[in-house]
């Protein structure tokens, strides 16, 4: 009799929990289908766009300066477009000038020219300072295409980088090549003879050889330690040819340049076992360059940012992985945390994440088939919902509030992991279906970029 009866408690205990679990994922979609904005379309090729839908995120982002806009991984042609779009709504719409690319802030600056020259073909434009994970997708095309559409306006969008690795084709050698006639241009005198051989020679003999060993990059960068010196030495004078602005931004990339070198000597120390925290070096001179871009070079002006959601994370310790990962935050820095600690609420950072379909790099790799979202979690409730595309405001939530609670989500590599995604984050934009980053066509045949696409066809 006892035993019947502990079954019986047993069988009321879990069926209370069902209910309550039911209870829980109920009222978690109601407030989803109250309080998420739909947008209507991630096509940024949309002609006339009044970007009706796009309106709440006014008031979500406020008077932040900067909106950080991170994708899951490098293969998420939805996402591409949906920042395409909303990289047009915040230019026109919220005043937002300036394009910061996760890539080399001279290889950027350099890019943002060749925008801006009708002559030169666009895709040579995105290649002269993006990785090719980027330069060569069609996704991220229409981003230049607008770029170049407004160039000539009195608003044009400006582009710029934040790494401190070089990036887009011949990247160091179109940096040493500008740097060297920088100088020249004021007086060939102020470039040492040896230091001007070691620049005209050693990246393509030892720094950016495929066997080249720590030992001999770390060589090459003491020789190249002189340059700031000679640099300082010699301001007065590039400044009155130059201009102060140019000559900060030049200088700037000159300890880029070194510190790219020392990453690049790690990375050939590590011998293929390299750990999260090993990037800490780029991580903080990326948040150290975003902070510098906003409060000297884009003083008063609203800035962009393209990056990897895993270098925008604004705590990322606080994610706690379970003892059988292989990968783990604790000791993880982060470009986002950086430049936080010194902007604070200036910066607006929005994550993405998919429920479905396929992510796939543009320069090759196996393709990953998602996996279906885990009851309960973020994508699950989204899916819910029933709209193809949301956004979710997570900076102003109540303290009390579930999404500040930890919640399974994917924003990071499509990886799910449960944690209060709010200490990350402060807006996620949820794609139904995700389709890898391609050379082209701009879309897959069959896949819906806009919501009422989807009615038409449910019709």
């Amino acid at each position: 009799m006892k035993h019947h009866s502990n079954h019986v408690t047993f069988l009321a205990t879990l069926l209370l929990c069902i209910n309550l679990e039911t209870d829980n994922r109920s009222t978690r979609i109601a407030w989803l289908s109250r309080n998420a904005i739909q947008i209507n379309s991630i096509d940024p090729t949309i002609a006339n766009d009044d970007f009706a839908d796009l309106k709440p995120l006014k008031a979500a982002i406020g008077n932040s300066r900067i909106v950080v806009l991170g994708e899951q991984s490098h293969g998420d042609g939805a996402t591409f477009l949906a920042k395409g779009r909303l990289i047009k709504f915040l230019h026109q719409r919220m005043g937002f000038d300036v394009l910061a690319w996760e890539a080399g802030l001279f290889n950027c600056h350099d890019m943002d020219a060749a925008v801006r020259d009708p002559a030169l073909p666009i895709d040579e434009a995105m290649r002269r300072g993006l990785y090719p994970i980027w330069a060569m997708s069609a996704q991220v095309r229409p981003v230049f295409e607008y770029a170049r559409s407004v160039a000539t306006t009195d608003r044009p969008l400006e582009m710029i980088g934040f790494d401190d690795q070089f990036s887009g084709t011949g990247g160091i050698s179109r940096w040493r090549d500008t740097l060297i006639k920088f100088i020249d241009k004021v007086d060939r005198a102020i470039l040492p003879d040896g230091l001007r051989s070691s620049l005209l020679n050693d990246p393509r003999n030892i720094v950016f050889k495929p066997n080249s060993k720590a030992a001999d990059i770390r060589l090459v960068a003491e020789k190249w330690k002189a340059l700031p010196e000679v640099f300082d030495k010699a301001r007065a004078k590039l400044e009155s040819t130059h201009g102060a602005r140019e000559v900060t931004l030049m200088r700037r990339t000159v300890d880029d340049a070194l510190l790219a070198m020392e990453g690049l000597a790690r990375l050939r120390d590590s011998k293929g076992e390299f750990k999260a925290a090993d990037n800490n070096q780029r991580d903080q001179r990326m948040g150290e360059n975003l902070i510098w871009l906003a409060n000297e070079r884009y003083k008063n002006r609203r800035i962009i940012v393209w990056a990897a959601a895993f270098h925008t994370l604004h705590e990322p310790s606080a994610i706690k992985l379970g003892s059988d990962a292989t990968f783990s935050y604790e000791g993880v820095i982060t470009m986002g945390q950086v430049a936080g600690k010194s902007l604070n609420n200036g910066i607006y950072t929005i994550g993405f994440t998919a429920a479905e379909g396929k992510a796939g790099n543009v320069t090759g790799g196996p393709t990953l088939d998602l996996k279906p979202p885990a009851d309960g979690s973020f994508e699950d409730l989204c899916l819910a919902v029933g709209h193809r595309f949301l956004f979710v405001n997570l900076r102003t939530l109540p303290a009390a509030h579930w999404l500040r609670s930890p919640i399974e989500a994917s924003p990071l590599s499509y990886s799910p992991i449960e944690t209060d995604w709010t200490r990350q984050l402060d807006g996620l934009v949820f794609t139904r279906t995700m389709f890898p980053s391609s050379k082209g066509p701009m879309s897959p045949e069959g896949v819906v970029l806009s919501e009422t696409s989807v009615r038409k066809h449910r019709k």
